[in-house]
């Protein structure tokens, strides 16, 4: 079977008519197969139309070689005999957006390879933002707006969109910004006087119908073995203007928290992060000195035994960081051993011992938390673990203990 493609000539069509030629049962449901369609499948980064045909919800669209698969749900089949004439009609709002967003991403690839050489070398049209990948990891703020503004420009010319059949071989005779690698005939979409591509997608008719194209994120991909790339995220028309209206509600908010003008928001933060840094800093330190008053009050409340001070403590799960303070603290005392569980699910444990001692911290965590299910390790001096029943963090001191003064 094949498909005629009713969209490679006309995407702004909305509904059609078309013959039944065959059904099948498939993994999602009934496969109809037409003699024509104006139903996108998937394809090319860009996701399936969505819609009805015979008044039956479109649940997907697949491309399978010559012919598409027209996807509906099982039970369906009395309305798709075959040679029957059905209606197709594609949900516009759908389609739009993704006329939009694809035109867009050939405006902003072409811009990004007339300023910088940057080429796209993959293209995604998710449900809310669209990707592309550019072959290169050095991308600043500078190129990336140079390109934004380029392709913004050629939206405001208004310029035409034109789709034109060549041979494979012509095709790439043309100045395509990239080679295709079909054989036969071959579509081409062509952005007057700035981009000719390659591309079986839909598009609109005039570059003024994408909309602002605006880039919302630029991250760096790494490749295994190979030089990365950098992946630019973006929005056209109704996405662009909804991503405004979002950005503005947060900045107002923000604005309105903050007591000033939204314009006045990122100093403002800026401001307090500083202020949030000095009380982390100023916090940290006070809690290094109240770690140190507490593992030498422990010290002293612990008994001596083998020459050296073993303490055993069981912290809140709140004071995990303290705790952890406490051990290295107690490790910095004369001939002292630290045994600290913090309780949690699971628990943490903190091993330490001072600079010397006979013990080994990390030998002495293995062994315990061996016996109660847990895991963790160290050095000789200090170890860390976890992975015990919080419950049971006593029981696992107190064999620690009993392990040291079998060494003792």
């Amino acid at each position: 079977m094949k498909t005629e493609r009713l969209y490679y000539t006309d995407c702004y069509a909305r509904e059609f008519e078309a013959r039944v030629l065959g059904c099948a049962p498939g993994a999602r449901g009934l496969q109809v197969y037409l003699d024509r369609t104006a139903f996108y499948p998937e394809s090319g980064g860009q996701p399936s139309d969505r819609g009805a045909l015979a008044g039956v919800s479109l649940l997907d669209v697949v491309e399978e070689d010559d012919a598409i698969a027209h996807v509906v749900a099982s039970g369906a089949e009395a309305g798709f005999t075959v040679g029957a004439t059905v209606r197709g009609v594609i949900d516009w709002g759908r389609r739009f957006d993704h006329m939009q967003q694809h035109t867009g991403q050939h405006l902003l690839s072409a811009a990004f390879q007339h300023t910088g050489g940057y080429r796209t070398v993959s293209f995604h049209l998710g449900s809310e933002v669209s990707t592309i990948d550019l072959d290169s990891d050095r991308l600043g703020r500078r190129q990336t707006e140079a390109a934004e503004e380029l392709a913004n420009q050629i939206v405001f010319e208004d310029r035409e969109v034109r789709i034109l059949f060549r041979s494979a071989d012509e095709a790439n005779q043309m100045d395509l910004r990239k080679p295709t690698q079909r054989a036969g005939d071959v579509r081409l979409v062509a952005i007057e006087n700035f981009d000719l591509s390659a591309c079986g997608g839909t598009h609109v008719r005039r570059t003024g119908a994408i909309g602002l194209i605006a880039v919302r994120r630029v991250e760096r991909q790494a490749q295994k073995g190979a030089a990365g790339q950098v992946r630019v995220e973006f929005v056209c028309g109704r996405r662009a203007l909804e991503a405004a209206r979002r950005d503005f509600q947060i900045l107002s908010e923000a604005g309105r928290l903050l007591s000033n003008a939204p314009d006045q928001v990122p100093t403002l933060i800026a401001k307090q992060l500083e202020e949030l840094r000095a009380l982390a800093r100023a916090r940290e330190k006070l809690t290094e000195r109240l770690a140190a008053y507490r593992a030498r009050e422990l010290c002293m409340e612990a008994l001596e035994k083998s020459g050296r001070k073993i303490v055993r403590q069981v912290f809140p799960v709140e004071e995990l960081v303290e705790a952890k303070m406490v051990a290295q603290a107690i490790a910095s005392e004369r001939a002292a051993i630290a045994l600290i569980g913090v309780k949690g699910k699971p628990a943490t444990l903190y091993f330490a011992q001072s600079s010397g001692g006979d013990a080994d911290m990390g030998a002495l965590l293995k062994q315990s938390v061996a016996k109660f299910g847990g895991k963790g390790g160290g050095t000789h001096e200090f170890a860390q673990g976890g992975g015990v029943p919080e419950d049971r963090l006593m029981e696992l001191l107190n064999f620690a203990e009993s392990l040291l003064q079998r060494e003792g």
